[in-house]
């Protein structure tokens, strides 16, 4: 009803007896890693999860979770996992599957289901294009027969595209059935009538029929057709040369009903030649209903389709002028319980251009079928749209009223002026911080601005003002070594009471380690104070670097043209002496970096030990 949702957490906050961070700008790496670092139990109260990608990831890690058993969330979880069982989306079972799992702490097995995922669909999906076209024996029934139907009506030059790129699969066993939808111009007969030896060659089909529309055409086509397997492509669209193949491992490896893929988008009159010319917008996931309601989560009409799927659930409806025929199929195919899926990869050229049938089309008249589609059979998730409804359509007067609730309490005015602020903006996420101040949850205040969250003994941290920070114990010893050497003793290793980072120089080449995500979002800087810590060290020489967290270094290249901040090499020889390194942006940056610390010899060893010390490091702002 208005309020910052942000600030809703606080203000209640002000009540538990718990500390609270909001991880405003983390990312969903930063988070799991956050759970990790705190021992703590991560809780995933979704009213719906169309790939349940937050349970496979906890899985994967195996942090222990409470999550509710909804769509994809279900079929991620694992029992060799040890994790607790999913529980209903309700508050008082969330409630109480936390409290069971707080008193009775799960000890996961880490399982590496993603792979798994991945690798089944490389297994099916990710196979070479062959350099020859595949040819299949049609009378050992190997392979079932496709249908690809293809209506039509005066575009000529799309046509030749079209038909090519069918020439061109990959597989053999299929058939065209083109549904010409009564073309007027003369070059397109002329064309047809090019084609028809061609066809009746192949066994291929061209029906000319009188204008009746795209359902209608489609439909013809499916009635002429003798596959097991319906394929539609749209005439002014090009199928990569593997697609037909793809589609048919997809659909049996899955055992859909229905198999959906993702598009490159081209504006152009013709087809590019490479694909990385094509543009990705749309991402369809195959559902959830829930969601099919407001938004085509299903797929485009370039799908592949079993023939028993019109005895279920009846044609493509043939209304004059309609262009979202595969928006209202898909939902009736899924509301009947067909299995829909999606194939997350290219299979086709979509070519959109300003004067297609979508764009041309009545944004209401399109949706009234999908519409009725869903009255009789709306699917358990749908009443979270009607919570959307009421949130979308909620009269000003009624917004007002419920923030005029906050004027009452002096304490909450502060919510009040959050109100007014754009929700994700970097002023809202200030406020919030400023809020979280005042009411003593430093710690919040902190994560909200990207700065490392602070302990229990935060009041006795080092602060060298300036808005600066030493990083202490704590912070340090999640350092992670980035460069795994051969070694009797240990590389890496974290002094107690504020000893520093020691970082031991190895013979095949520098030594280093990183601090992810420590480096808080807008600082500017970050400076060391190292040591060589004993009598008869060698020379050495330290290194400072600001990094994004994904950024792989080759330590045997340039370091400074990998990373965002680097200090150059500084050589030390003498023994005892605190000398400073710094690494500065030359411009702030939004995101947390990763800070990193590097060691190597001058020279060579001398064979005694090499005691390199990170003894602080201090990070400043502006």
């Amino acid at each position: 009803m208005g309020e910052h949702s942000g600030g809703l957490l606080l203000r209640r906050a002000e009540r538990w007896p718990f500390k609270v961070n909001l991880l405003a700008h983390a990312s969903p790496a930063a988070k799991l890693d956050y759970v990790a670092r705190a021992g703590a139990i991560a809780v995933i109260p979704a009213h719906a999860a169309s790939t349940g990608g937050t349970v496979a990831a906890c899985i994967e890690a195996g942090l222990p979770f409470v999550a509710t058993n909804v769509d994809a969330n279900a079929e991620r979880w694992s029992a060799q996992a040890r994790q607790p069982r999913l529980v209903d989306p309700d508050a008082a079972a969330l409630a109480q599957a936390i409290s069971a799992a707080l008193d009775d702490p799960p000890r996961p097995l880490p399982v590496d289901s993603l792979s798994q995922c991945r690798q089944s669909w490389l297994d099916t999906r990710n196979l070479p294009t062959p350099t020859r076209r595949w040819r299949v024996d049609k009378s050992a029934g190997s392979s079932p027969l496709v249908s690809i139907v293809m209506a039509h009506r005066n575009r000529p030059l799309y046509l030749k595209q079209a038909i090519a790129a069918i020439e061109a699969q990959t597989y053999d066993h299929l058939e065209l059935v083109l549904v010409d939808d009564g073309s007027d111009l003369d070059e397109v007969r002329r064309l047809l009538d090019t084609l028809e030896p061609t066809f009746r060659q192949r066994g291929w089909k061209i029906l000319r029929r009188p204008h009746k529309h795209l359902g209608a055409a489609r439909n013809a086509g499916i009635r002429a057709s003798h596959g097991e397997l319906i394929l539609f492509v749209d005439d002014d669209n090009a199928l990569f040369a593997e697609a037909v193949d793809h589609f048919v491992r997809a659909m049996a490896t899955s055992g859909a009903d229905i198999c959906t893929a993702f598009q490159l988008i081209f504006y152009e009159d013709f087809v590019p030649e490479d694909r990385a010319d094509g543009l990705i917008q749309y991402l369809p996931l195959g559902g959830p209903d829930a969601l099919g309601l407001i938004h085509n989560v299903y797929g485009d009409a370039n799908a592949m389709m079993r023939r028993s799927a019109f005895s279920r659930i009846g044609f493509l409806i043939e209304k004059p002028g309609y262009a979202m025929h595969d928006w209202e199929f898909f939902a009736r195919a899924s509301l009947a319980g067909l299995k829909i899926r999606t194939i997350p990869k290219p299979l086709y050229w979509y070519r959109s251009k300003p004067d297609g049938m979508f764009r041309t089309s009545n944004w209401y008249d399109n949706r009234l079928p999908i519409l009725e589609a869903f009255r009789s059979s709306l699917p358990d998730g749908a009443r979270l749209l009607h919570h959307l409804a009421i949130a979308q359509n909620a009269h000003r007067s009624e917004i007002e009223s419920a923030r005029e609730n906050l004027k009452y309490t002096p304490g909450n005015r502060k919510y009040l002026e959050l109100c007014d602020i754009e929700p994700n903006s970097d002023a809202a996420i200030e406020k919030l911080a400023s809020i979280a101040g005042s009411i003593g949850r430093p710690d919040t205040a902190a994560t909200l601005l990207g700065r490392p969250a602070t302990d229990h003994n935060a009041a006795d941290r080092p602060d060298v003002g300036g808005g600066s920070i030493i990083l202490d114990y704590d912070m340090l010893r999640s350092a992670r070594l980035l460069t795994p050497r051969v070694s009797a003793l240990p590389l890496l290793l974290v002094a107690p009471d504020d000893g520093g980072v020691f970082l031991r120089p190895h013979a095949d080449g520098p030594v280093a380690a990183s601090l992810d995500h420590h480096f808080p979002a807008f600082f500017r800087k970050v400076e060391a104070s190292v040591e060589i810590a004993h009598a008869d060290a060698p020379a050495m020489d330290f290194a400072l670097a600001l990094a994004r967290p994904d950024q792989p270094i080759d330590w045997q290249q340039d370091i400074g043209k990998q990373t965002i901040a680097f200090s150059g090499w500084m050589s030390i020889e003498d023994r005892f002496v605190r000398h400073h390194l710094v690494a500065t942006l030359r411009t702030r940056r939004k995101m947390l970096l990763s800070i990193v610390l590097a060691v190597r010899f001058t020279a060579t060893s001398n064979g005694f030990p090499t005691n390199a010390f990170f003894r602080t490091l201090t990070l400043f702002s502006d």
